[in-house]
């Protein structure tokens, strides 16, 4: 399938809005809007993202052909396909999958991405995959990591060339999104969790799961699995737990 050329913007408030009107307008599966700067760009919960020049920032219009149940399977789809295409330019394939969907490298965030449904005035659905990567600037006062420390030659190529990068980036995800509604099964994580658990942070490891929004310490224990619907399973004191994205976020105990 050929895919439409990528839309490549100076500055823009948030490339998932400005994909979202496209997809609304009928754009089709795969098109992208990137940019190097945004000014109002989010992540998820509503939270701020920095999106200072010098970085990428990409989002992509997807219309899976799964049912609604696969859905929720989108996201991580989506953050190994990104993976993809940042072990390309890192050494030693360091990026890993920070659950559900972040990506890091050194222990530090690399990229983040956010993934929107948006249903359509004559009631189609498509999502838009957003994702910010921190290419030459990493954010002063997050634990964040750029691909200048990773790949000095890679970050300079990726600074000048936007279109290149985005295109990777693009290419990489609408592959594995492809692949992942083409699978058989009817879980959201079937044909992606194998690769998806084979490029996870901390498994085996001894996590701290915390409330989203008040940071709240809910459990402790070893990060085992994240099953076919996503959620995070923990082995603790008290026996196995499991947890939504929704109800918790993940950190390495050491960072405690």
């Amino acid at each position: 399938m050929t895919l439409p050329p990528i839309t490549v913007l100076d500055a823009v408030g948030s490339t998932n809005d400005v994909a979202r009107t496209l997809g609304l307008a009928g754009a089709p599966h795969g098109a992208a809007v990137a940019a190097r700067k945004q000014t109002a760009g989010r992540g998820r919960r509503g939270h701020a993202w920095e999106s200072p020049r010098g970085n990428v920032y990409l989002s992509v219009v997807l219309r899976p052909r799964v049912t609604p149940a696969r859905l929720p399977g989108l996201a991580a789809a989506c953050g190994v396909g990104a993976l993809d295409a940042l072990r390309a330019l890192a050494p030693s394939r360091e990026p890993l999958l920070k659950w559900p969907n972040d990506i890091l490298a050194r222990k530090r965030k690399l990229a983040g991405i956010l993934v929107e449904a948006v249903r359509g005035t004559a009631g189609d659905a498509f999502a838009v995959c957003g994702i910010g990567v921190n290419v030459s600037a990493a954010p002063r006062d997050l634990a964040a990591v750029s691909l200048a420390e990773l790949a000095p030659a890679a970050s300079a190529d990726a600074g000048t060339d936007v279109g290149g990068l985005a295109a990777a980036l693009r290419d990489h995800i609408v592959a594995r999104v492809d692949a992942w509604s083409a699978a058989d099964g009817d879980r959201p994580l079937d044909g992606v969790r194998e690769d998806y658990l084979a490029r996870l942070a901390w498994m085996s490891a001894a996590v701290v799961a915390r409330d989203p929004e008040s940071g709240a310490e809910l459990a402790r224990g070893t990060l085992v699995d994240v099953d076919p619907w996503g959620r995070a399973v923990l082995e603790t004191p008290s026996g196995r737990m499991s947890l939504t994205a929704e109800q918790a976020s993940l950190r390495p105990a050491s960072d405690t």
